[in-house]
């Protein structure tokens, strides 16, 4: 049985904590797994489950404070949450899109780590799939947190920080859209928060453009509040800031865009602005 100094001890639980294996720091030490779980114990650590294990990421990708990092928390305050199983120590972050946005998912995996897998779901109350990719970093957490409600989010999503272009791409890609015709095109944000709807509508506003702030319920009954731009020429100027020197947004709705942009400067219509978009 190997014996540590508690020097060691306290270095092994560090590692620990830090996201190392009991495999890799027994290889470290150059001794057994069963020598570092018995120091674990000793110290009461809790040990991680294979799936704790399989989840965990060892740094947290938000930390880079990049497009990536603003886009993907405005992507995650519509499509995302943070959540923590009962009996569960450690807080858990979890990104789902549909089946046809995976490549976006993937995308994510590669920035936060590619070793934890992404899983496909089958919805039944949407009779679709989608995937989803689940992670677990304190710091992580934490940032998130810092930046945003995200409990009870539905209803009570809440952004602290200012938003950008940056972060309102995620958060269009997320619960956002165009309508569009031959003639004409819409922007809208819809959501269940008033709160967060109406932040939106102040950053637009702010901006110079003719913005709208509308209440409708669905199908079900359930209220709504949708931010809207109408107008043809500002539609195409806000797609200009969003995607301009953009290197990540969702295909399909930036497409819809660019045909309708593009249809118009064919005709000789346009904004007024050049734009650059970085693949």
């Amino acid at each position: 049985m190997t014996r540590f100094s508690k020097e060691k001890e306290q270095e092994i639980i560090k590692l620990y904590r830090a996201g190392k294996t009991q495999k890799e720091i027994a290889i470290f030490y150059n001794t057994f797994n069963t020598s570092i779980r018995r120091v674990l114990l000793r110290y009461n650590e809790k040990i991680r489950t294979g799936e704790r294990a399989l989840r965990f990421c060892k740094h947290n990708p938000f930390k880079r404070n990049d497009e990536y990092s603003d886009y993907f928390l405005g992507m995650l305050l519509t499509d995302g949450c943070v959540y923590q199983r009962k009996g569960a120590k450690y807080k858990r972050i979890n990104l789902s899109l549909s089946e046809r946005d995976k490549y976006m998912i993937e995308i994510f995996q590669n920035w936060v780590t590619p070793k934890i897998k992404i899983s496909t779901n089958y919805k039944k109350e949407f009779n679709a799939f989608t995937c989803s990719y689940t992670f677990s970093n304190e710091e992580a957490v934490d940032w998130l947190l810092r930046k945003g409600n995200f409990y009870n989010k539905s209803y009570n999503c809440k952004i602290y920080t200012p938003i950008n272009w940056t972060i309102l791409r995620g958060i269009f890609d997320g619960d956002g859209g165009f309508h569009s015709s031959s003639r004409h095109l819409d922007f809208f944000i819809c959501g269940k928060s008033l709160v967060f709807l109406q932040q939106i509508y102040n950053f637009l506003k702010k901006q110079g453009f003719t913005v709208y702030l509308k209440e409708r319920y669905n199908g079900n009954k359930i209220k709504l509040y949708y931010v809207e731009i109408h107008k043809i020429q500002e539609v195409l100027q806000l797609g200009e800031f969003m995607y301009n020197n953009a290197h990540i947004f969702l295909k399909r709705k930036y497409e819809k865009w660019l045909a309708f942009y593009e249809s118009r400067r064919a005709n000789g219509v346009n904004s007024g602005n050049e734009m650059a978009i970085q693949s």
